[in-house]
């Protein structure tokens, strides 16, 4: 039961029951489950969103090599280097329903207006000293990452720095012959914000 956990091969007590029944012929009640389920070190967790186009194994194998691709960009031994987790944050206006008061029995009904303008929020935190970037931009583009890039190497223009952040469209790939002096790009696996823990920023910052 244990191991099983540890593989994700269940996430409900229904799947566990399901499972003792058909292959141990085992009856157990929901609270038998739950007794045992915590005996083997199992607790109700709020399971962490995951893209169903990821690919588990170019997670594990950037996480695997990122020490190796640091020492392949071959920086200037004699310049200190700062890293960079990097991403954009979008935010526009929400409109809430708040609770208003009413007779029992009657609907009520409210106008709500739907508009969507957005702006951006580019941030980038060194992942030693803990500095940040941001940049307030109305859009995303590929100039406006080439801004935000030169804006994070003059930040210390006697370093090199290295960027860590995901392959969006709008983002330079590496080589790319416009990247500012000084900066050097890693790209995230497709689909794997996890990687990334400057996503966390924006959800600090109220819509």
């Amino acid at each position: 039961l244990r191991a099983g956990l540890q593989a994700g091969r269940w996430r409900t007590a229904a799947q566990v029951a399901a499972w003792l029944q058909q292959e141990h012929g085992i009856h157990r009640a929901a609270k038998s489950l739950y007794y045992w389920l915590g005996k083997v070190g199992g607790a109700l967790r709020v399971p962490r969103p995951c893209h169903v186009k990821q690919d588990p194994a170019a997670v594990a194998a950037f996480r695997a090599g990122l020490a190796h691709n640091l020492e392949r960009l071959a920086l200037p031994k004699e310049r200190a280097v700062k890293i960079w987790v990097a991403d954009e944050s979008r935010f526009g206006l929400h409109t809430q329903s708040r609770r208003c008061w009413a007779l029992r029995g009657h609907r009520v009904v409210r106008e709500r207006e739907h508009r969507y303008e957005w702006e951006y929020v580019y941030g980038a935190v060194e992942v030693v000293e803990g500095w940040a970037q941001f940049r307030f931009l109305p859009s995303v583009s590929r100039e406006l990452s080439h801004g935000f890039l030169q804006q994070i190497a003059d930040s210390d223009p006697q370093a090199e720095h290295v960027v860590i952040w995901d392959q969006a469209g709008f983002h330079p790939r590496p080589g790319d012959p416009q990247l500012p002096p000084r900066i050097h790009l890693l790209p995230l696996p497709a689909y794997s914000p996890e990687l990334n823990p400057v996503e966390g920023l924006g959800d600090q910052i109220p819509d």
